[in-house]
């Protein structure tokens, strides 16, 4: 312990003069010795690779022992082959390394530095970097002289395993880029130095040439006759003399105006690139603010600015300075309004790109306009007592339309997002060009025009990455727009303007409507209003999922027919399985029979239907008309002309007498609407006879008056069948969940890219194209101000025989919805013997032994089973005679 104490403290002491000079001695011994050593290594190595000689042996050939070629003797031809057959002519660059630290040495020769492990070891790594890339670009492109390749075998490995993984150009720009930044590493040249010194050394040659030329040399004579003059009386201020002398503060401003003109770099001398960006007539302005004593107020510190960020312009306009100088406030102000003008050019240069595009922004028209006051709301109140006495009630019982505020997008952002949308598409290689944006109060439609070559179908299969991409909700892609030769890409408002049924219903377009079944369905893209007849349809079906609009729309057509029609015109048979959404409108007179809820009171209606169509069809036939309208206008005229028309079908009444009774006169007649709120429930309580009923109503009630209006929730094929399909063209669809149910309902997609609440394609009568339509709104306290108005003005008169099916039970063609309907089969009792007598029952049995169809032979059977002559089916699906056989005679 005590020995290594001693050691510590004698290593701990400081060296005497003697050990330094030793150390010192040593040190520059060994330095210069390594550069002898090292230079004399690099003219081996030159003398080496200068003299190589194939024939001469070495590491990958032997010769004879003759003599050898090579200057540096057998050592060397052997060191020679060895470099060039590994690296080809990049193993100069090992003299060329050798000599360079050399050189390093000599230029470090009075410096005390240790030696830096971590910097050697980067420059070595770069060394070797240089190796591979300069070796394998020699093998790429090769130089002649050296076999099959310059690079040597290093290089050939690595440019053949690069080119696999690469191709030639990647290859190459790859190698470039390691050998440049390997040279920075390794020797640290700066590139940016070398670019400084490559462009002043060019700019100072043609400012040479160009002053030559010119003969204009005056400011830098003056500047160093200036600088002569002055360095003789020079002394330089204090620091705490830099406020209050100012005098010297302009001197030394001179001073370094005349220096700056020399050390100026190459770039900052080229207009527009200074340190401030800022142009020569600035720099010329603002040269006389460093020169002039009164620059800075009194209260403002003293400011030095370098002229190294100036051009040219200063030496010659320091002479006349004094002349021309501006005043220091104008100076000032040119100085604050310069970034403020400049980034107003800017501005405006990216305004005029943007601006200069071929596509236009045209806002959609607006084709209707309201009457005005129409849908005004004050004296809503008191038009419930004033109105009472008027035939319909009047629009003013609805809220009034909000005013709508325009908060779409602006210009800017339409711009913008054309440019984003014609980039997007360009990414999923789709090249397109949008050549007008209409902008709507809810959504906005770009028209993009496509390449050659680009299918539709392309573009429709974006939409969710159109959406995805613009951060939008949904992107809906037209691929048809009537009239024009490109696609309509419409993207969703950040804000939703609502729609309130009394703006439509106060439009021009709904009040100069003459049918009593017009329907306010609610704004188009453009707000114009869009106003559907059902007589034309003439029957409606409407299908989209919960949440969507459906029973709003639904409302917004009944409320639409009530506020133009009244009972005498148009009758309802509503039927709400859900109990909740059509219950609101029992008790007005326009119904013919209470709110249906039960399916098996709207199977009876749907065949008190059937039989009020073929009624109707034999007064058309006789009176030799050929729809309702007709019909009514020729009962009307033979009541005006005092010859009433009499019912032909009107069959006395056997219990009293002729003379008490008398052909009635007919009477017009009104147009019915079936609204089924929710059929699939009904299709699946009834089955397929309701299916049956509402075929046979489509296909003929049109001209007897009878409409369907369908709402359904679930848009599938065995709801929405291709029978209902067939008879019901016009369509809307509000928002779906897939595009398969879109398919189901509009025979296209495009349904499932809408917004909701509200948002409808309509699919308009002989039209394939369908129009997106954004729904009135309509909420319950205006439907029952509506329904009470109603209410108050008359009670309804119900037919009895609406829902009991007494009419139509004997109807051809009308199916029945009695269970005992195979017992009145004639047949019935005949199969029951057969049963019995064999003591054995099947359905192929019974069709064989009645020769009737399979259909008949299964109905049999089953009633066979409700009246208790045969079992239920088991397991197996066979069954047990349960009655007796027949007595025999």
């Amino acid at each position: 312990m005590a020995a290594s104490a001693k050691a510590k403290d004698t290593s701990a002491q400081p060296l005497t003069d003697k050990q330094l000079r030793f150390r010192k001695l040593l040190t520059q011994g060994a330095r210069e010795g390594a550069v002898i050593a090292l230079i004399a290594l690099a003219i081996y190595l030159c003398m080496a690779l200068f003299s190589f000689h194939a024939n001469d042996p070495g590491w990958a050939s032997v010769g004879h022992d003759a003599q050898v070629l090579n200057y540096a003797g057998r050592s060397g031809a052997w060191l020679t082959s060895l470099l060039r057959n590994f690296f080809g002519y990049v193993a100069w660059l090992f003299p060329a390394m050798v000599a360079g630290y050399a050189l390093l040495l000599i230029r470090l020769r009075n410096r005390s530095q240790d030696l830096h492990w971590p910097l050697l070891m980067v420059r070595f790594g770069g060394f070797v970097l240089i190796l591979l890339s300069a070796t394998s670009l020699l093998s790429l492109y090769s130089l002649f002289g050296l076999g099959e390749s310059s690079g040597g075998v290093m290089g050939v490995a690595v440019a053949d395993a690069m080119v696999r993984f690469f191709n030639l150009p990647a290859t190459t720009l790859v190698l470039i880029a390691i050998f440049l930044f390997a040279l920075t590493v390794t020797t640290g040249l700066s590139w940016f130095w070398l670019m400084d010194q490559l462009g002043g050394m060019a700019l100072t040659v043609g400012t040479r040439i160009q002053d030559g030329l010119r003969g204009s040399r005056s400011a830098k004579n003056y500047a160093e006759k200036a600088a002569e003059e002055t360095a003789e009386n020079y002394q330089p201020p204090l620091l705490n003399h830099r406020v209050e002398g100012k005098a010297s503060d302009q001197f030394d401003n001179e001073v370094r105006a005349a220096k700056a003109v020399e050390r100026v770099r190459w770039w900052q001398r080229i207009p527009g690139f200074g340190r401030r960006g800022q142009s020569k007539t600035e720099y010329s302005d603002d040269s006389g603010d460093y020169f002039d004593l009164s620059a800075n107020s009194d209260d403002e510190p003293a400011r030095i600015e370098s002229f190294s960020a100036h051009d040219e312009s200063a030496r010659s306009d320091y002479s006349d300075s004094k002349s021309s100088r501006p005043t220091p406030a104008s100076r000032r102000s040119a100085r604050k309004a310069t970034p403020l003008s400049a980034s107003a050019d800017i501005a405006a240069k990216g305004n005029s790109q943007d601006t200069g595009r071929s596509f236009k922004i045209a806002p959609f028209k607006k084709d209707d306009q309201g009457k005005p006051g129409a849908s005004n709301g004050a004296g809503k109140q008191s038009s419930l007592l004033e109105d009472i006495e008027s035939p319909i009630p009047p629009i003013t019982l609805l809220d009034p339309p909000e005013e709508q505020q325009e908060k779409g997008y602006t210009e800017e952002s339409l711009q913008h997002m054309s440019r984003l949308l014609e980039e997007k598409l360009a990414d999923f290689g789709v090249t397109v060009e949008v050549v007008e944006v209409n902008p709507g109060p809810v959504i906005t439609r770009f028209e993009i025009k496509p390449a050659a070559g680009v299918k539709v179908s392309k573009i429709s299969n974006l939409a969710k990455d159109l959406a995805r991409s613009l951060a939008v909700l949904s992107v809906r892609v037209v691929e048809v727009i009537p009239g024009k030769s490109v696609v309509g890409i419409e993207i969703p408002n950040e804000y939703r303007q609502m729609v309130r049924l009394s703006e439509v219903l106060s439009s021009r377009v709904f009040s100069e409507s003459t049918s009593a079944l017009t329907m306010a369905l609610g704004n188009d893209i453009g707000g114009n209003p869009i106003v559907a007849n059902l007589a034309k349809m003439p029957h409606l079906l409407v299908a989209g999922t919960t949440g969507s609009g459906k029973s709003v729309g639904v409302n917004a057509m009944l409320l639409s027919m009530l506020l133009k029609a009244g009972p005498e015109e148009v009758r309802f048979i509503m039927v709400d399985p859900k109990m909740l959404e059509l219950s609101i409108y029992d008790g007005i007179p326009h119904l013919l029979a209470p709110v249906v809820t039960d399916m098996k009171e709207a199977a009876n209606a749907l065949r008190w239907c059937v039989a009020e169509m073929e009624r109707r069809y034999r007064l058309l036939a006789t009176l030799g008309v050929r729809n309702l309208a007709g019909y009514n206008r020729k009962v009307k005229e033979a009541a005006e002309a005092g010859e009433p028309l009499r019912d032909p079908f009107w069959k006395p009444d056997d219990y009293l007498d002729n003379d008490e009774q008398q052909r009635p006169e007919l009477e017009p007649l009104p147009s019915i609407v079936v609204v089924i709120d929710e059929f699939a429930d009904m299709i699946m309580i009834v089955g397929k006879k309701v299916e049956e009923l509402i075929a046979r109503i489509a296909q003929k009630a049109r001209a007897a008056g009878i409409h369907l209006i369908l709402a359904t929730q679930r848009p599938s094929v065995d709801v929405i069948t291709g029978l209902i399909k067939a008879n019901i063209p016009t369509r809307i669809s509000f928002q779906v969940s897939s595009k398969i149910d879109s398919r189901t309902v509009l025979d296209q997609g495009g349904a499932e890219q809408l917004l909701g609440h509200g948002d409808m394609l309509y699919l308009p009568p002989g039209s394939g194209l369908p129009v997106r339509v954004h729904g009135a709104f309509v909420d319950d306290d205006e439907v029952h101000r509506v329904v009470s108005a109603w209410k108050a003005r008359g009670v309804p008169v119900y037919i009895d025989d609406v829902l009991n099916g007494a009419e139509g039970e004997n109807l051809p063609g009308v199916p029945s919805l009695n269970d005992d309907d195979s017992e009145m089969d004639t047949l019935f009792d005949e199969a029951v013997a057969f049963v019995t007598e064999g003591r054995r029952v099947s359905i192929s049995s019974v069709q064989r032994k009645l020769k009737i169809g399979y259909n008949r032979a299964a109905n049999l059977v089953e009633a066979m089973e409700a009246s208790g002559v045969v079992s239920s089916a088991g397991h197996n699906g066979a069954r047990e005679v349960l009655a007796p056989p027949p007595p025999r005679n």
